[in-house]
């Protein structure tokens, strides 16, 4: 226990026997993709308050938070009540046809929130599929076919609009991405890493906009055939890459002059994540088209949504919705959250655990030559490794290592084996003391990995 906070505790090898029964089952049975258990390797018997527990006994820091989908810890009492009480009341029923209270209220609320002009709610039940209406709606509502997007983001898994830009792999995602028209890319605003310079920086990330001026714009793509501009306010999957204030304000005028719509996929960033309602808020951007997922469930029903301005969204006949598109349980539990983050206590508790990170993780990068840069940004925060400070050569054997050790202290938070990052998504409102004990665990697996670095 720390400061009344139950802390994590690994008693068997992992897997322990049961999860490695449970896992052999699994590989057995599922695709190939989730027949690796090396990342995680256990299975879950049960969630509470901020732990995961395995089938063997074994408890885990919940540093993912179902990928955001969980912002409020397992099991958030008033999100939980609201979502058993509209099934209880209306059961399922299919919003694109049939419209219950809890669906406009929801928008209502969303709308009031919104920066800018966005007035108008679009009802979805994916990030994935917010972005293929967001695609749709920019080239309804401009009459033209192109998008402008950023290496290294995330906007989905589907096949041809949104897996265009899935790039956020050290690989490329062999037989879809590459292949698909419709979209110009530039290289994402990276000051630590920057595309066509060597070694570390800070570099100034608006040579992003001299690439897309001077070269997208001459050489491959007029700007009257550009529809809009798709881009995560804060890349997650890269690594958690916040651009500069002069970058926003050189691509919103690029936006300006030439008609571009601003489409701001806010799936993994939006209502608190970043510190701010939307990350949107930390520049006082106005996106013409704002996308929510994720953190809108509040740990209910999966719900995601298109918001936009009256231009693009009061008049469109495209269809965005589905069958199982806004489920009045799905509102009911993303108006509870909703409430909880309206109270200010969630935002206060972002502030703090945002500061622990701060305190705790920024010191390694002078400590560590393989602790490239950290990046805390509210409750997230991402370390990039590398081989060394002065070629910052990637190290994703190492991050590995780190994850693989910060598992065995009882710590679940997100890495990948071709990945040089290791990234804390806690929720919300996971008490500062375990963040902290979290973060000083991170800082001791570092210095045990770094003793003995793996060959990468």
């Amino acid at each position: 226990m720390t400061g009344g906070t139950e802390l994590p505790q690994v008693r068997t090898a992992l897997p322990g026997p049961l999860s490695k029964v449970a896992l052999q089952r699994k590989d057995r049975v599922l695709n190939g993709v989730l027949r690796d258990f090396e990342g995680v390797p256990f299975v879950e018997a049960r969630r509470h308050d901020y732990l995961i527990e395995d089938l063997d006994g074994n408890t885990f820091a919940d540093h993912v938070s179902a990928w955001g989908a969980a912002p409020y810890g397992a099991h958030p009492p008033t999100v939980r009540a609201a979502q058993l009480a509209a099934w209880d009341r209306y059961g399922m029923e299919i919003t694109n046809y049939l419209q219950t209270e809890p669906v406009i209220e929801l928008a209502e609320r969303l709308v009031a929130l919104a920066p800018g002009r966005i007035a108008r709610v679009a009802p979805t039940v994916t990030g994935t599929e917010a972005v293929e209406g967001a695609v749709k709606l920019a080239r309804e509502a401009t009459g033209r076919p192109m998008i402008l997007s950023f290496l290294g983001q995330y906007h989905g898994e589907s096949t041809y609009l949104a897996a265009a830009n899935s790039t956020d792999t050290s690989v490329p995602t062999t037989g879809n991405a590459q292949y698909v028209p419709g979209f110009v890319f530039a290289p994402y605003p990276h000051s630590f890493r920057g595309p066509f310079q060597r070694g570390a920086g800070p570099f100034d990330d608006t040579l992003t906009l001299d690439f897309i001026e001077n070269w997208l714009l001459r050489l491959q793509v007029e700007p009257t055939q550009i529809a809009g501009v798709l881009i995560e306010p804060v890349a997650g999957e890269a690594g958690i890459l916040a651009p500069s204030a002069e970058f926003w304000g050189g691509l919103t005028a690029l936006c300006d002059r030439y008609g571009w719509l601003l489409i701001l996929d806010e799936v993994q960033t939006c209502l608190g994540r970043c510190g701010t309602v939307f990350a949107a808020d930390l520049w006082g951007l106005e996106p013409d088209i704002l996308l929510l997922g994720k953190g809108l469930t509040a740990g209910g029903q999966a719900i995601a949504a298109i918001m936009a301005t009256d231009a693009v969204l009061a008049d469109s006949h495209t269809h965005l919705g589905g069958t199982y598109a806004w489920e009045p349980a799905a509102c009911a539990a993303a108006l509870a959250g909703l409430d909880l983050l309206a109270s200010g206590e969630v935002l206060a508790n972002v502030k703090e655990l945002g500061a622990v990170a701060r305190e705790e993780l920024l010191p390694l990068v002078d400590r560590f030559e393989q602790v490239g840069d950290v990046r805390p940004l509210g409750a997230w925060v991402a370390l990039e490794f590398v081989t060394d400070k002065a070629s910052i050569t990637a190290a994703p054997a190492f991050g590995w290592a780190v994850h693989q050790n910060m598992l065995r202290r009882g710590v679940l938070a997100i890495s990948e084996g071709n990945k040089p990052l290791y990234r804390m998504q806690p929720a919300l409102t996971m008490p500062p003391e375990l963040f902290r004990w979290s973060c000083r665990q991170l800082a001791e697996a570092i210095a045990q990995v770094a003793a003995d670095p793996p060959v990468e």
